[in-house]
């Protein structure tokens, strides 16, 4: 007499098993991220040739950021082209001198 399965139960040997798992670390997750990333680009079966060069993952997305009508594409695409624009925080008062706080000690409740 041959037993049944329940659903979601794998028999010996199943090859729908995933014998690898998913990503211990994040390290592995980069290091597959990378490899997809430099794969060539396919359209219709054929890989996608610009000026002559077989196009990557990595180089479609970026040229997709450059020509996106989204500002944070634009801006994320210039950030890794040009590096990020510096932002300054003043901690100074007006001129460079010191904070000017005014506090009114009057109960106001």
């Amino acid at each position: 007499m041959t037993t049944k399965a329940k659903p979601g139960t794998f028999a010996k040997g199943d090859p729908r098993i995933n014998r690898k798992g998913r990503p211990k670390t994040f390290d592995e997750l980069r290091e597959l991220a990378q490899q997809i990333a430099h794969e060539t680009v396919k359209a219709g079966g054929n890989e996608v040739v610009i000026d002559g060069h077989r196009v990557t993952v990595t180089e479609m997305i970026l040229r997709q950021w450059a020509t996106s009508k989204d500002a944070r594409l634009q801006q994320a695409f210039m950030e890794w082209a040009y590096g990020k624009v510096p932002t300054t925080t003043q901690l100074t008062g007006d001129g460079g001198g010191p904070i000017v706080v005014k506090w009114d000690d009057t109960d106001n409740d």
